[in-house]
């Protein structure tokens, strides 16, 4: 099996597949798990290859609770991992008992070209195929979806992903929910000791990326609203610990940003719009560098200072107060609007704009100075 086909970002998989990347069973075990399009009976028999065709290692995990031989293999993780799966979407599927069950879905909006959104619904529902027929189709390409159940009383019990076609793709007894707070701690342990969300696999992987210090990047499942958005790449120690540059909400602001990497796209420079201007010099000063996480924090703190340093002084400050006796030179910044779509390469030399200001700083002193 092509165990690289489960990674979520086209870039990433296409890279991997070109360089023929050979992922260990550790990697491919969380490849599975985190891919968003595979059913949960597709997943289960991914995992079960990959005890059948790939080496043995550890899984590395340092959960407390985690069983020994849980620790020690990967194998024994995984069967324990599916076993486990398979007990909570019996659970989740259970109708005995009067339920309750709300609806959110992620799509890509009609008209939309990079950022998925997530809804929800406004009513609850007393049926799973009442809540799942629910999915509005008139929207935009839909993406996933997530259903939570509810016992009569109103209590969480535990939620569940299911895919556009309505197949099961994992079932999630959340921190909080009535099935986790039941589960034994070996149990809980064998949910969160490897495969869950940030946990210790993602600290210990380290596929080789595409990306490159510079590269303009985006995630479609962080628009700027979910703090998000187009960002700029400065760090690749690994696939768990980059970092980058992305505007805030004021567009002449920047802040240090540390991404899911391994789902993150290319951004076209062609698609960037006039707010962006900070992101195509931020990209060409980063090209050919490596920037440590300190670094990003120093820079952002930097630029955003000389921002504000540049802003006209308040009104009532004493910098604007005139005196005839007292002679004043002020730096005034503009900037330029670029047309969208306008080469940035041809709309202006940084260079010679530069060495003009300057030319007309130093007359404006000299003429100052024989006043």
């Amino acid at each position: 099996m092509d165990f690289l086909k489960f990674v979520n970002s086209n870039a990433v998989r296409g890279y991997l597949q070109e360089i023929r990347y050979q992922p260990t069973s550790l990697e491919a075990a969380w490849l599975v798990y985190q891919c968003e399009t595979a059913s949960l009976e597709e997943k289960c028999a991914a995992w079960r290859e990959i005890i059948e065709t790939l080496p043995d290692c550890p899984t590395g995990s340092r959960t407390r609770g985690l069983k020994p031989e849980h620790r020690d293999s990967v194998y024994t993780f995984l069967q324990a991992y599916i076993a486990q799966q398979k007990q909570l979407a019996a659970a989740f599927m259970q109708a005995d008992e009067p339920a309750v069950y709300d609806l959110q879905y992620q799509l890509l909006p009609k008209g939309e070209r990079f950022w998925r959104q997530w809804r929800m619904a406004d009513e609850d529902f007393p049926t799973l195929e009442a809540c799942l027929q629910a999915v509005p189709r008139d929207e935009g390409e839909v993406r996933q979806i997530t259903v939570r159940k509810y016992n009569a009383e109103g209590d969480f019990l535990m939620a569940a992903k299911f895919l556009p076609d309505h197949r099961l793709a994992f079932a999630e007894p959340r921190p909080g929910s009535l099935y986790a707070m039941s589960m034994e701690k070996s149990e809980w342990a064998v949910y969160t000791g490897l495969l869950y969300p940030a946990g210790p696999s993602e600290q210990t992987l380290n596929f080789p990326l595409p990306f490159r210090p510079g590269d303009l990047l985006y995630n479609p499942n962080r628009p700027e609203a979910a703090g998000g958005g187009v960002f700029v790449a400065a760090r690749s120690d690994s696939c768990c610990q980059w970092s980058g540059l992305v505007q805030c909400e004021d567009p002449d602001k920047i802040s240090a940003f540390f991404p899911r990497i391994m789902d993150c796209e290319y951004y076209p420079t062609e698609a960037l719009i006039e707010r962006h201007r900070l992101l195509s010099l931020l990209s060409k000063f980063l090209k050919g560098k490596q920037c440590s996480w300190r670094f990003c924090w120093d820079f952002a703190v930097f630029l955003n200072g000389y921002h504000d340093l540049l802003l006209p002084p308040p009104a009532d400050s004493e910098g604007t107060k005139t005196d005839g006796s007292e002679n004043k030179i002020f730096l005034s910044v503009e900037i330029a609007k670029v047309p969208e779509g306008t080469d940035e390469d041809d709309s202006w030399d940084w260079d010679e704009e530069i060495e003009e200001m300057e030319q007309e700083w130093g007359e404006e002193a000299g003429q100052e100075q024989k006043s």
